[in-house]
């Protein structure tokens, strides 16, 4: 029998909403949505159900909550590195240890949207996917300076295929330590992008 998680506080450094956001993130990407009541939202953040509506009017805001605030963090450091950092293969090392960072602390949230996309408003939903494009994009330029040999089909399969790659690490528990983990996930992420494959 597997015990339950402990409930979740908040540092000087995180917000309440920011823990419900992750514990939620949990708990969509463990469960179907509708049998994901406030309440235990509220049990493994450490608060009661009714002071979740404090933060959002509705466990569906949540979920939106749960998509789009990481998908605006990694929108916009990686358009802050692109920018500050000059050199492409550094900004794409970059991008990379973010993106495998964030993802060892919360839940992906394309994995979340995966399995409740149907959950998500039309409108909502193009949003999301917009922000998914624009995150791509980003590291695509990069890969298209350092990879020249690829097409640009090729670029948007390979950066995508990172992308999976990465975001399928909180689904298995691999019992290393997740520096190791960070560690592995980012050569092998470095190398897919970078390192062309030997001619048949």
């Amino acid at each position: 029998m597997t015990s339950s998680p402990s409930p979740r506080t908040a540092s000087p450094r995180t917000t309440r909403r920011q823990v419900l956001i992750k514990v939620a993130g949990e708990l969509f990407n463990e469960r179907p949505f509708d049998t994901v009541t406030t309440e235990m939202i509220g049990a493994r953040a450490g608060v009661t159900g009714p002071a979740l509506y404090r933060h959002f009017p509705s466990k569906q805001a949540l979920l939106i909550a749960v998509l789009e605030d990481p998908l605006n963090e990694l929108v916009a450091n990686a358009r802050k590195t692109a920018a500050e950092v000059t050199d492409p293969r550094e900004a794409l090392e970059a991008m990379i240890d973010y993106h495998v960072g964030r993802t060892l602390e919360n839940v992906p949230s394309t994995l979340v949207f995966l399995k409740n996309e149907h959950n998500v408003p039309e409108g909502e939903r193009h949003r999301m996917r917009r922000m998914m494009r624009l995150y791509a994009e980003e590291w695509s330029g990069l890969v298209t300076r350092l990879r020249p040999d690829l097409s640009d089909a090729q670029t948007r399969v390979l950066t995508h295929a990172v992308f999976s790659m990465i975001n399928a690490v909180p689904q298995f528990n691999s019992g290393l330590d997740p520096d190791t983990v960070a560690t592995t996930i980012r050569t092998a992420a470095i190398n897919a992008l970078l390192i062309p494959a030997d001619p048949a």
